[in-house]
């Protein structure tokens, strides 16, 4: 049996490294405050930053993941792609969250400030670590040698 060469190109390498950017710093924010949320409000603060950590890190872990498929797909297909992810990927977490927070045995026990501050704080620190690591990149394109 012979081995199938695999050969990742360099726009696949690219989104793997901008991906990992995302995930290092993303993963920092939401754990700093779940942290936090568990010094000042104990493990009602903790299980809500959890949850609005949880829903970041699953929306674009899926994202990213798809993306860097799709570098490898047709142009027009792996947009497609991307785009019909990014419909379910909203729909379906805002369904989830909608249902869990409407749950009534959890609706009480969840503190506002901590599920935006956990939700902010991990998407933002998610986009800057992928914007980071993008703006560190060499683009053969735009570096000539």
């Amino acid at each position: 049996m012979q081995k199938r060469e695999v050969k990742v190109t360099a726009a696949t390498q690219r989104a793997r490294e901008m991906m990992l950017g995302g995930v290092i710093a993303g993963n920092l924010a939401g754990i700093t405050v779940m942290g936090l949320a568990f010094a000042i409000d104990g493990v009602d603060g903790l299980l809500t930053a959890a949850l609005a950590f949880a829903a970041a890190v699953l929306f674009y872990s899926i994202g990213q993941w798809l993306e860097v498929i799709a570098t490898e797909l047709d142009p027009m297909q792996g947009m497609g792609l991307v785009l019909l992810s990014y419909g379910v990927r909203v729909v379906g977490i805002a369904a989830g969250l909608w249902w869990i927070l409407s749950t009534p045995q959890i609706a009480p026990r969840v503190i506002d400030g901590w599920l935006v501050a956990s939700m902010a704080a991990t998407v933002f620190c998610w986009v800057g670590g992928v914007v980071l690591v993008a703006s560190r990149q060499r683009v053969p394109v735009y570096d000539p040698d």
